[in-house]
């Protein structure tokens, strides 16, 4: 086999580990700035949310560009892996620049013309987070990269380290800027920006040391392949477009929510930092599988890639069924610390067990399996798929239970596991078909 237990592990694990820490990074300015009070935090998510709509464009990029270098990692062609490395670190840092500038001089349209409901406080609030967030881009597309080609090359080590230092660095930068400073808002950006920043120069650094099979060290005297920059693309673009439609999508469901008031904006935006940690195994084993399957891929060898397909989708429900038992367990203690109001905690409640119930059975499905057909070549498929049941089920359906049905934030959350359900279903259609195997960039 490919992979054996020990290397599955030792990937998988520290993957978890570094998924648990990039969550705190969120989770911090949260908790952190709660004392400052609900207003504070419902600013902080409604540029949240927006920032998650770049970030999945800047991590399709970086994911584009390592299933392409995996790929040929697999085939045994170091060359081409490094030449893959380069062009999309040159690629990812000016779009991420490019992007960072226009959110830096449309910040205020950009805040009122999705938010305009929202109240003058909260979009004061917004506005100052998201300039700083914006300064970010650059940093976090570098560290995105760098990471997915750690991770790329097995050595989910030293992605999991990069994100214990940003994590750890946000944290104190947080103390220090929100009580040391009383900065609120700003403080919290601020640190965020300050602790990407020197997470993606980490990660830079331990790329240009050593001796591994893509380093920095290999960059120099390759040329700039088009073909190998069409391939990046060819995987890119339609992740993007996926991912982008997708948020684009939550944005609008954001709008919805907004309307029903800051104490809705709040149990949405609490529900949601909640959620992300319950889903955390499942994000790992994601990454994973990009690595392992598209490695079966660039061997050639799909009989591997469906066996590990397999484990995989069944480790994502064990590990979810951990992690959200242990979120039912500790939510008491978790809306306390979060300070919301009586309406706000109770309609959070809900929401998370409803979620966590439905994810434990469904989630896998919905998007475990898409990661194996993306990381075989297979991602527009995945992009049609998800686009098209993003905007049936959860936008329309969410205006239809949340609005005409009258039943609120939990309306929007319902809709999304329908959404979930009819992608699972076509996603199953389209692996027993076997049609996601003709797909491969490398041969």
């Amino acid at each position: 086999m490919m992979f054996s237990r020990k290397q599955l592990v030792s990937l998988i694990v520290p993957l978890i580990v570094e998924q648990v820490f990039l969550g705190t990074i969120g989770i911090a300015d949260m908790l952190m700035v709660a004392p400052v009070g609900e207003v504070a935090i419902s600013g902080i998510s409604l540029v949240n949310s927006i920032n998650m709509l770049f970030h999945s464009v800047f991590s399709a990029l970086a994911a584009g560009g390592s299933i392409l270098c995996i790929q040929y990692l697999g085939k045994g062609d170091d060359k081409n892996a490094n030449s893959v490395a380069k062009q999309l670190l040159i690629l990812s840092v000016t779009l991420a620049v490019i992007l960072g500038l226009c959110c830096c001089l449309g910040n205020q349209f950009l805040l009122k013309s999705i938010f305009g409901n929202a109240e003058p406080q909260v979009l004061k609030e917004a506005v100052t987070y998201f300039y700083l967030s914006a300064l970010a881009y650059p940093c976090i597309m570098l560290f995105d990269s760098c990471s997915a080609l750690f991770r790329g090359m097995g050595e989910s080590r030293i992605s999991l380290a990069g994100s214990v230092v940003t994590c750890l660095t946000n944290i104190v930068l947080n103390a220090a800027l929100i009580y040391g400073m009383g900065w609120g808002v700003f403080g919290a950006g601020l640190a965020s920006l300050l602790a990407k920043g020197i997470g993606g120069g980490f990660l830079l650094i331990c790329l240009g040391m050593g001796e591994r099979s893509v380093g920095l060290r290999k960059f120099a005297g390759l040329p700039r392949e088009s073909f190998i920059v069409r391939n990046i693309m060819r995987l890119a673009v339609p992740m993007a477009l996926e991912d982008g439609i997708f948020h684009v999508g939550k944005l609008l469901v954001q709008g919805v929510v907004t309307s029903y008031g800051t104490t809705a904006i709040a149990a949405n935006a609490v529900s949601n930092v909640i959620t992300l940690f319950s889903i955390l195994p499942g994000q790992a084993i994601c990454l994973a599988v990009t690595t392992v399957i598209a490695r079966c891929v660039g061997a050639g060898d799909y009989e591997q890639a469906k066996y590990y397909n397999k484990k995989l989708i069944l480790l994502t429900h064990i590990g979810m069924t951990i992690t959200i038992f242990i979120v039912f367990i500790t939510l008491p203690f978790i809306l306390k610390v979060y300070n919301l109001s009586e309406a706000a905690s109770e309609a959070t409640r809900h929401i998370i067990w409803f979620h966590g119930f439905c994810a434990i059975l469904i989630w896998a499905e919905s998007f475990t399996l898409p990661a194996t057909f993306r990381a075989c070549g297979d991602a527009k498929a995945c992009m049609i798929i998800s686009t098209v049941s993003m905007w049936i089920f959860r936008v329309g359906a969410s205006y239809i239970l949340g609005k005409n049905l009258g039943l609120g934030v939990f309306g929007v959350w319902v809709a999304m596991i329908i959404d979930w359900a009819f992608r699972s279903l076509l996603f199953g259609i389209r692996y027993f078909s076997g049609k996601w195997k003709k797909h491969a960039l490398v041969s």
